[in-house]
């Protein structure tokens, strides 16, 4: 150990600390001091990040671990990983100190974040597999940690949907790694270019990370999880956790090494598609927390949006990775900011100084989201629009992201009319910690405009009057059209779409068939009516059937790969969790 230099020892306590607290607050006699220390987990994780690095080589550990590189990427993501997860974990210990299940909410906290720096540092595709399961699968303790019925429903689309993308990932990286055991991220690119499978690799990366980040059509359990979960945890689930999925993208597709067009077009409309189809539906929600679940799914649609560029035109791969990095700082700053807020505004109410700040600090990160002149979101849109131009983007995209801003204006006051009411006239207690660790996220996110970490040469732009227009025209329409829909609000009323809107008709279809099957388990008692019966009959026979081909493919199972086995266990397991 004497050995080892500064540098490496930051990088170790960036996972050593959050890691030995969780084992502190899971143990009895010393869970009063973890919860105690456990707000400050992520310091290390920022420190790292300002002061810098050594990369780590412990080739005895899993694979041969490798963590940590001083790239642009690693670096911006340690940064607003390390500052939310930081002021989010001040924030809980306000919010949660009432709480009786603070405990177990600290010890998934911790691991989440251990997992979520994990996949920050990691430099090999084993080590960031495991970091990414490991933040994965403790993010369901944030989810369901309220144990009502909403949450477990909230959790339980949440797992299935996570063991979805594992499936994808896990078949994705057999192919990459083929029969080496175990690759670099130096490597990862030029092999997924050079491979005869690129095409399928691509696709289930974007597919496999897309359940994280929320991509269209895998995006369900967004705005079932956000609303349930906590306020700090929907903070990290919004704002770092769906931002490790784009961090994947980066890591396994062969950007900037080769011309994957047929995967970029999807992925292009993909993003497109979501940018308006999370506001359309996000206009129609009337919990706060939802809306802004259904703003984020919208706002990764851009993300989604430069990663098919970049897939399509590999020479403006470089600057469009460099948008990605100013957008992901932004949205996840300014999200974190909204959804700790709309925690906050039922401890300050709606009258004193206090609540007058909050309220001014969440239509300034409204205007963020939206894109309003003189603020990150502009920043962030503008150096979208510079890398679009670099890859030769078709011209209806500039406009359609404009169009995409009226929307995001939209869904900004929309979230605003919402959360309001909820406020009550007084606080209820003493907001002192949690009004005080907000009140410098603000800080630190207005002072990221002044020195972003990516994208400062494009700042003095900010200010020439095309620029300035651009960025203006779009949230002005967004703001008259919202006061045309308040003034309005009393004739007409919006029919309000199930969160989680494509999962309601397909719930519809699943569940009625697995309650028939089970209704003779769950209540002896009861005497099945005749199409109950009727309906048992037919699904007994589809069993059979059923049942009769996994006999004559069982000696299939024996010719086909360990691979091929996995791939089958794994969906097996899916499908039973989708009937459940």
């Amino acid at each position: 150990m004497s050995g080892w230099s500064v540098s490496a020892l930051a990088v170790m306590a960036a996972l050593g600390v959050p890691l030995a607290l969780t084992l502190v607050v899971m143990l009895p006699p010393t869970r009063k001091a973890g919860v105690m220390l456990a707000p400050w987990a992520a310091l290390p994780t920022l420190g790292l990040a300002l002061g810098g690095g050594t990369q780590l080589n412990w080739p005895h550990v899993l694979l041969g671990m490798r963590l940590y590189s001083p790239d642009e990427v690693t670096r911006t993501y340690l940064l607003f990983t390390g500052v939310l997860w930081l002021f989010s974990g001040l924030f809980a210990r306000g919010y949660l100190r009432e709480d009786g299940r603070k405990a177990s909410f600290w010890g998934f906290y911790l691991a989440t974040l251990v997992g979520n720096v994990g996949a920050v540092l990691a430099r090999d595709m084993a080590s960031f597999y495991l970091f990414f399961a490991m933040m994965t699968f403790c993010a369901y303790g944030l989810v369901v940690h309220s144990r009502d019925e909403r949450a477990a429903r909230a959790g339980r689309v949440y797992i299935i949907m996570a063991l979805v993308g594992e499936v994808l990932l896990l078949a994705a990286f057999f192919l990459i790694a083929g029969t080496r055991i175990n690759l670099t991220f130096d490597e990862v690119p030029r092999v997924v270019a050079e491979s005869p499978e690129r095409t399928l690799i691509c696709a289930l990366i974007l597919a496999g990370f897309g359940v994280k980040v929320g991509v269209l059509l895998l995006h369900m359990w967004l705005p079932l999880a956000h609303p349930v979960a906590p306020a700090p945890g929907s903070a990290v689930l919004s704002g770092t956790i769906i931002k490790v999925g784009v961090l994947g993208w980066l890591r396994f597709l062969p950007l900037g090494e080769a011309r994957v067009p047929e995967v970029g077009q999807v992925c292009v409309a993909a993003g497109l598609a979501a940018s308006f189809y999370g506001v359309l539906v996000g206009l129609t929600q009337k919990d706060a927390k939802t809306v802004l679940a259904y703003s984020s799914i919208s706002q990764m649609g851009f993300l989604t949006l430069a990663v098919g560029l970049a897939l399509g035109a590999p020479e403006a791969a470089p600057a469009l990775v460099g948008a990605v990095l100013v957008y992901a700082t932004h949205h996840s700053l300014a999200k974190g900011l909204l959804f700790l807020g709309a925690g906050l505004v039922h401890e300050t109410g709606r009258r004193g100084w206090r609540a007058v700040v909050v309220w001014v600090g969440l239509v300034w990160a409204g205007l963020e989201i939206a894109g309003a002149p003189l603020t990150s979101g502009a920043l962030a849109k503008l150096s979208l629009k510079s890398a679009e131009a670099v890859a030769h983007a078709p011209e209806v995209v500039p406009t359609l992201l404009s169009l995409a801003a009226v929307g995001s204006t939209l869904i900004m006051a929309r979230f605003l009319a919402r959360v309001l009411p909820d406020a009550p006239e007084q606080g209820a207690r003493d907001t002192g910690g949690m009004w005080l660790s907000w009140v410098l996220l603000l800080v630190v996110d207005t002072v990221l405009l002044v020195r972003p970490p990516v994208g400062a040469e494009l700042l003095p732009r900010l200010l020439e009057p095309k620029n300035l227009g651009s960025a203006a025209w779009p949230v002005a329409v967004g703001v008259a059209l919202s006061a045309v829909a308040w003034r309005m609000r009393r004739s007409r009323s919006v029919p309000e779409i199930p969160a989680g809107d494509v999962l309601w008709p397909l719930s519809r279809l699943v569940l009625p068939g697995w309650r028939l099957l089970t209704r003779g388990a769950e209540r002896e008692d009861s005497k099945p009516s005749e199409l109950s019966v009727f309906t048992l009959r037919w699904f007994a026979r589809l069993r059979d059937v059923f049942l009769r081909m996994v006999d004559q493919g069982e000696a299939g199972l024996s010719r086909l790969s360990h691979v091929g086995f996995l791939l089958l266990v794994f969906l097996g397991v899916f499908l039973f969790l989708l009937v459940r």
